[in-house]
């Protein structure tokens, strides 16, 4: 290749392989096959993807993925769905939980407001770990004397398909089809907002510690009952114990099963899983059902 041709695939126009415009230098993403993705697609795709790790086909699917995301947000989320928002308002990141179908969503203020860009939605199910994340550096003053300087602080969110080793993680868990990057959730980037917002992140924290369960086994100050986990798990064995009894009664006098037994069947399987993944699934069948609305 002479010096002309390797300039000129560097820095001349690509095609790119969605919309087939053009695509000058500073406004292009290579992906796998040498090909390119325009800016204007590339608004299209979740922003928490890497490319260039995909096929143009594989791409493709991404889009569809997120147009139906998007869907789900607009047709179901924001159709009588409960949320949550921490911080309500911002112009930087955040996030909107939707507990009514299982999911949220990371607010953008650089993205939200693109025309093409659609709204991601994650399932609970599809979180393995999250924690508050500070990131801060030491610098010596006029005076010689060190200190800290925040950099910028939130929540950082790790996702099934990060996991190297899911052989101890909650059951009850799927895998994100197309993230495998650790999504990074800034709240607050300066002193002054780290005092403002990084209180939301707290929020956040707990509202997932509320969804995983994870402070369930705890009991309330002078409280002499069960406990959450302790209520769940017996609603679980009590459906294991009903849905044996209605097995062997099935298997034994066959015929029809009414609608109503199959409800009640239902229900108890539902225990069951809920102690099995300390209440998630519920969560699960609630982001199942508004799947399902979109498909």
């Amino acid at each position: 290749m002479g010096l002309g041709n390797f300039f000129k695939n560097i820095f001349g126009k690509k095609t790119c392989a969605f919309c087939g415009g053009e695509c000058g230098m500073l406004n292009r993403t290579k992906i796998k096959g040498d090909e390119y993705i325009c800016g204007k697609c590339d608004d299209m795709c979740s922003f928490h993807i890497q490319k260039y790790r995909f096929t143009k086909d594989e791409l493709r699917g991404h889009m569809e993925y997120m147009k139906r995301s998007d869907r789900i947000y607009k047709e179901v989320a924001l159709n009588g769905a409960r949320s949550e928002r921490f911080p309500s308002a911002t112009s930087r990141q955040g996030i909107e939980f939707f507990d009514d179908i299982g999911m949220f969503r990371i607010i953008d203020g650089s993205k939200d407001n693109k025309e093409n860009y659609p709204k991601e939605m994650f399932r609970y199910d599809q979180v393995a770990n999250y924690e508050p994340y500070i990131d801060e550096s030491e610098e010596t003053d006029e005076n010689g004397k060190k200190k800290m300087v925040f950099g910028e602080g939130g929540i950082k969110i790790t996702l099934v398909g990060c996991m190297d080793d899911t052989s101890t993680m909650r059951k009850g868990l799927r895998a994100h089809p197309y993230i495998t990057e650790e999504i990074t959730v800034c709240f607050a980037t300066n002193d002054r907002e780290k005092e403002n917002y990084l209180k939301y992140a707290d929020n956040a924290i707990h509202h997932f510690d509320y969804i995983f369960g994870v402070h369930d086994n705890e009991s309330a100050l002078f409280s002499f009952g069960m406990n959450k986990k302790e209520k769940r798990d017996l609603m679980g064995a009590i459906g294991f114990a009903k849905t044996a009894i209605d097995a062997v009664k099935v298997a034994k006098d066959g015929g029809e099963i009414s609608e109503e037994k199959k409800a009640e069947i239902q229900a108890n399987l539902n225990a069951m899983e809920d102690a099995d993944t300390d209440g998630l699934a519920k969560y699960t069948r609630a982001a199942d059902a508004a799947e399902a609305k979109i498909q």
